[in-house]
């Protein structure tokens, strides 16, 4: 047999050998995890016969060995050059970082001045100041929770969102604890303080991770001092309050602060006595009484004393004071039509105390012309009766 019949005869076994090792296709539904990927190179059995068998007669007729591992493709000519592996570049994935930063930068300012003036309402008890602003710190927290919450951040993100969210979520909390129509008490005062301290902590917190500077308060902000100083009013600045300016002092042992405020005044010839007979009480002829409005608040503890109670300022303490002549207020029967008497007690901390005082004075008495001075401790804050805010 001469070599081309040999070749002819070799390349015929190959081809039915090869027939032989060519594995069965896989069903699309049975193909499992060790699938081979059909983008993939086939094992030898499974190419194309023709690309295996190329050049195999040139190779016979040259002495060359046939390599006929399983899998592995034909040994190329020395001539030849095996095909370089392309580069694969990994997808870049994108993440929201810069996006946190740019709301934690544009909200933190807006967020800071609704707590404060929230925090500063509850210290003052000023209940619908304290409800409206806990209405748009709810608002506010709550709409930045849900923009915060969809970003997907990196890992070195992720230390920022975690302080951003909680600050947001303690906000929302002190918002929500003051909704409704429950007026203020005790409990929901501190909780919504504690709440309101632990966003500002929890924001103060994310500020750290900002990996350029914060934008700073104003300075009118800064100098806000939340333990609400005394008003500088009385016999010692000459200033005079106006009615609904509230006072703010210290007790005598300096551990808690107190409000005091005139909220208004009105004359009356008559009122009832609630005795059970309805006894009518009327100003003599060419007199009239003038009832003053008074309001004292236990502002709250703020030192390192034990003492968490505030006594008010008795009603004798209480001078009127009109064209150069001083009146004492009267003193009133416990029920009356006038409603409750205002009176010396003790108050709990956030605890209030409102009641009128009345005087006996001239029918031709002008309020323009009016100041109430109290005399407190270390001080005599003067409210003019003709004055508004």
């Amino acid at each position: 047999m001469d070599l081309p019949d040999a070749v002819t005869m070799i390349l015929a076994l190959m081809f039915f050998t090869a027939i032989l090792f060519i594995p069965s296709p896989t069903p699309l539904d049975a193909a499992g995890p060790d699938t081979p990927d059909p983008g993939q190179p086939q094992p030898v059995a499974a190419q194309n016969l023709s690309s295996v068998l190329t050049g195999v007669e040139e190779r016979l007729q040259d002495g060359h060995l046939l390599n006929f591992t399983p899998g592995s493709p034909a040994i190329p000519d020395e001539s030849e050059t095996a095909p370089q592996a392309e580069n694969s570049t990994p997808p870049v994935v994108e993440y929201d970082d810069d996006e946190l930063v740019q709301l934690v930068e544009e909200n933190s300012a807006s967020l800071m001045l609704l707590s404060l003036q929230n925090t500063y309402a509850l210290y003052a008890w000023d209940e619908k100041l304290a409800k409206e602003s806990a209405a748009e710190l709810l608002t506010f927290a709550a709409g930045l929770l849900r923009q915060s919450a969809a970003l997907d951040v990196s890992d070195d993100g992720e230390a920022l969102k975690t302080s951003f969210i909680t600050a947001l979520e303690s906000y929302e909390a002190a918002g929500r604890m003051l909704q409704g129509n429950t007026p203020l008490n005790s409990t929901m005062v501190d909780n919504a303080l504690e709440a309101n301290w632990q966003g500002s902590n929890h924001l103060r917190e994310a500020f750290g991770y900002l990996q350029r500077p914060a934008l700073k308060a104003p300075a009118e902000i800064v100098a806000i001092n939340l333990s609400l100083p005394p008003i500088s009013a009385g016999s010692e600045s000459g200033e005079e309050l106006a009615l609904m300016q509230r006072y703010v002092y210290e007790d005598r042992t300096r551990a808690n602060d107190i409000s005091l405020m005139l909220e208004s005044a009105r004359s009356i010839s008559v009122f009832y006595l609630f005795d059970g007979k309805g006894s009518l009480v009327t100003a003599e002829p060419g007199r009239m009484f003038l009832l003053v409005k008074v309001k004292a608040t236990n502002l709250g503890h703020k030192g390192d004393s034990r003492v968490y109670t505030i006594r008010t300022p008795d009603p004798r303490d209480f001078t009127l004071r009109y064209r150069g002549t001083t009146y004492s207020p009267i003193t009133l029967a416990p029920e009356t039509s006038l409603g409750e008497p205002y009176a010396a007690v003790r108050l709990n901390r956030y605890e209030v105390k409102t009641g009128y005082i009345v005087f006996d004075v001239p029918v031709s008495l002008t309020l323009d012309e009016c100041t109430i001075q109290v005399k407190l401790d270390g001080a005599s804050p003067v409210w003019a009766l003709g004055k508004t805010v």
